[in-house]
């Protein structure tokens, strides 16, 4: 089996060779990133002179890999980190630059989806009727505010357009898995509509892992079913409005990690978001101070239920946030541009646990926070060439009180070389959770930590971007240092506090080709230095790595386009050993391969393919979870206006 994987690795190599760099100029154009406006940045920067790190994902790239979930289309995406609980719909974290997933914030369409109580879960999250994935590496508090600590993954759903389509979408295959989904979008006059609804079911697979001594019993399936709407008027050429809704209900069989297998355990989610934002545009006069105003209004409303059935618990939580945004980005002159805004939260959530299948055993919580917060930012840009940016955000929260973080970013373009240059410093905080702060005691065990304050952090980065022959080949190299203070953790009595440090260091490389014969291949590699300095009752530190966080990740992706009918993709995920925690062993080093197919038939209908794990590795990416072995999915999409 290692033999097969180093022939693999060597072909990617040999491929870069085979076709002849010197031919490159002649390929296909590159997509222009000019016009994506970076929605997670506030809309004050394109793709193209984002001055920070960003990875976008489109609605083609997701076509083309097939992946079923986002947490899955995101394993191995440059400077991120996936761990996931077991079989299909498992709890799943998402760790930027070695940043916990409570660091990671969730936005869909403007509404943040982090819940109040715990950690966003990705598992049950579809990449249908998504258009595009913004990933933004580092701190962005001074936009986003708390829970924006280590990066922000902002994910925007389809808008309609254009004359009428529908979209069916069938895929069965291995676990007893299937997927339905049926699809309309359009516009009529100054209305647009998009629709989507898909049904997802699995058998799945033990999550405690069947492949080694300890696991066993049957699968944990999946059942999710999601609805997305997104509605628009025009009420003229510079203002609009829309309504945006989405709403997932999922049952996620489970086993616990105490290597019990029980078919009954579950957990159950009902999640709902939905968003009003308004936009208004005024254009400069002869008198006036500024060239344009946009103004958006944003209020949104979050609201997640969650019950938990356990081997010998129960408990329940929801978390309701709503929302009210209210963004100004100003053009003062071709050069300078200033964004600013309020923002208020009103967090609310409950959470009960009972022990021995019955409720009112143990006393839950209920909490209320209340966050007020003003942003500023000023952007300089010089005839495309240069961009300095600073800005602050100052939060007044009723439950830790007030906060202020800053963040100054520069970039220069070397229109000669092709080479950009791009460096930033932030700081950023991420607010204790309310089971960090509230959860009360279960069985006489208390975790939780009323006393807890935010985590703060310092963050250092500079990045180097080339182009080579014409932009055939790009290639980008970023450093990042970070340093966490007040850092969450469980102590030696399993009650959260804060002490310690954090330190996260690493370097991302990537490297994006498009070669002749409509072959284009990308390749990245990330290594993440991480650990915790933990002072104990000895004035001594004690030093640890961060769990579920490897030091290096590699993935490489081989695409072909034969005529626009047949489009191939080959991809290799590589990741290195990651501690998993002082209880357990480390989870080692694996290597897995994917292919996907998608043949368009006629101009109706496509038919797709993919492998997953085709080597079938045996491995672990959360002790003492199994991951899925080789498997198989075929099915078709019926596209028709």
């Amino acid at each position: 089996m290692g033999k097969v994987k180093f022939i693999l690795i060597n072909f990617f190599i040999s491929i870069l060779f085979s076709t002849g760099l010197g031919q490159i100029i002649t390929a296909e154009e590159i997509e222009n990133l000019q016009e994506i406006k970076v929605t997670s940045s506030r809309d004050t920067f394109t793709a193209e002179n984002f001055p920070g790190s960003l990875t976008i994902i489109t609605a083609e790239d997701i076509q083309k890999k097939q992946h079923l979930t986002v947490e899955s289309l995101l394993r191995g995406e440059l400077g991120l980190d996936v761990a996931r609980s077991g079989s299909l719909g498992g709890q799943t974290s998402v760790f930027i630059r070695g940043q916990g997933g409570s660091s990671t914030l969730t936005i869909i369409d403007g509404v943040r989806v982090n819940p109040n109580s715990t950690t966003y879960d990705w598992g049950d999250l579809i990449t249908g009727n998504i258009e595009r994935i913004e990933v933004l590496k580092g701190p962005q508090s001074i936009q986003w505010g708390a829970d924006a600590k280590g990066g922000v993954i902002n994910i925007i759903t389809k808008k309609g357009k254009g004359k009428p389509q529908h979209a069916f979408t069938f895929e069965g295959g291995s676990f007893a898995t299937f997927k339905e989904s049926i699809q309309t979008s359009g516009s009529i006059n100054n209305i647009s509509y998009s629709i989507f609804g898909q049904h997802l079911y699995s058998d799945g697979f033990s999550s405690v892992n069947d492949q080694a001594p300890r696991g066993g019993g049957g699968g944990d399936g999946t059942i999710n079913k999601t609805i997305s709407t997104r509605l628009g008027y025009e009420f003229s050429k510079n203002t609009d409005m829309e309504f945006i809704g989405r709403y997932i209900k999922s049952n996620d069989e489970l086993d616990d990690s105490f290597n019990r297998v029980d078919s009954s355990a579950s957990n159950n989610v009902d999640e709902f978001s939905v968003s009003l934002p308004f936009k208004t545009s005024f254009s400069g006069c002869g008198d006036c101070f500024f060239q344009m105003w946009d103004v958006k209004l944003i209020p949104s409303l979050y609201y997640k239920h969650a019950l938990t059935i356990g081997v010998t618990t129960r408990s329940v939580s929801v978390d309701r946030t709503l929302t009210m945004d209210l963004q100004n980005n100003v053009l003062l002159n071709n050069n300078l541009s200033l964004l600013f805004g309020v923002e208020y939260e009103h967090q609310n959530a409950m959470a009960h646990e009972s022990a021995d299948q019955g409720f009112g055993v143990n006393e839950g919580y209920h909490a209320l926070v209340d966050n007020y917060a003003g942003y500023l930012q000023s952007i300089f840009q010089y005839q495309n060439r240069l961009i300095l940016t600073a800005g602050f955000r100052k939060e007044f929260n009723t439950a830790f009180g007030n906060v202020l973080t800053y963040k100054l970013e520069g970039g220069y373009n070397f229109e000669s070389t092709g080479t950009r240059l791009n460096t930033s410093f932030a700081t950023g905080f991420r607010a204790p959770t309310f089971d960090e702060l509230y959860f009360p005691a279960v069985d006489g065990f208390l975790s939780s930590n009323s006393s807890l304050i935010p985590e703060k952090i310092k963050s250092f980065e500079i990045g180097l971007k080339q182009g080579f022959l014409n932009n055939r080949l790009q290639a980008g190299l970023t450093f990042f240092n970070t340093v966490t203070t007040n850092f969450i953790q469980s102590n030696e009595s399993f009650v959260t506090d804060n002490f310690g440090k954090f330190f996260s260091q690493g370097l991302e490389t990537a490297i994006n080709i498009k070669l002749p014969q409509d072959l284009s291949v990308s390749i990245n590699h990330t290594w993440n230095n991480h650990w915790i300095d933990e002072d104990n009752a000895a004035e001594s530190v004690i030093r640890r790595p961060a769990i579920r966080r490897a030091k290096h990740k590699f993935r490489a992706n081989l695409n072909h386009n034969w005529n626009n009918k047949l489009n191939s993709l080959l991809g290799i995920y590589v990741r290195g050993e990651a501690f998993d925690s002082s209880s357990r062993n480390n989870t080692g080093a694996f290597t897995t391969i994917r292919a996907a197919f998608k043949y368009k038939y006629n101009k109706n209908l496509a038919l797709t393919f993919r492998g997953e794990n085709l080597l079938d590795e045996d491995y672990e990416e959360v002790g003492p979870f199994g991951t899925a072995g080789i498997s198989g999915y075929a099915g078709f999409i019926y596209s028709f206006k």
